[in-house]
Parts: structure tokens; C-alpha cells; sequence
């Protein structure tokens, strides 16, 4: 699963708590598993992880993006850091966050 949160106007938390309640009004349209799985996953993570740390981890890593709009800097975080999300990939405005869907593989 990968969620997509816009960071042009927005920190990571806010980011994500937006997206979160997007998912919501979505689910309550139009209900499907892909989305009660993010929004499970977006609600474990606001809950979860230390955002002053991962926003100074953010704006670090920022420093060194290219100014080309595809390109993409994943960001090596200590495994609790992203609960339940297993990577953050960072882009210009914009950051992606990943897990496996495979229980397997965590």
C-alpha cells in the first residue's frame, strides 16, 4: 500500500491528517477495502510516531533534494519511526509513504 501526502503547504502530521480525512468522506460515499486500509494505516500512524523528530528529519532531507520536480529521496529512518508504514519516500512538495500488504514481509 502506498499513500501519497502533499507537503507544499503543510507539515507531515497535518498532511496526513488531511489525507485522512479525505479517505473518510471517500469511504462514507463510496465504501471499498483499499480504502478502509488507509485509513486504518493514516490512524496508526498520527497515533503512533514522534512528528516533531520526523519533520526534522523531513526538512534535513529537503536540504539536499534536487530542485527537479521527479526526483525522489528515500529517507533511511529507524524502523519505529513511520509505524505502521515501512518507508517515506520524499519528493520537492510532496512525500510517499509505503508498507507491504503481505504480513509475511514485516
Amino acid at each position: 500500500m502506498e499513500i501519497r501526502l502533499d507537503l507544499s503547504r503543510h507539515c507531515i502530521q497535518t498532511a496526513a491528517r488531511l489525507k485522512l480525512e479525505h479517505l473518510i468522506r471517500q469511504c462514507l460515499k463510496s465504501p471499498d477495502q483499499e480504502t478502509e486500509e488507509k485509513i486504518e494505516a493514516l490512524t496508526g500512524f498520527l497515533s503512533k510516531n514522534d512528528f516533531g523528530e520526523l519533520r526534522r528529519r523531513i526538512d534535513l532531507a529537503r536540504k539536499f533534494l534536487e530542485n527537479d520536480p521527479a526526483y525522489l529521496m528515500p529517507l533511511d529512518l529507524p524502523d519505529d519511526m513511520l509505524k505502521p508504514f515501512s518507508r517515506l519516500v520524499l519528493g520537492l512538495d510532496f512525500c510517499f509513504l509505503s508498507m507491504s500488504l503481505d504480513p509475511r514481509s514485516t
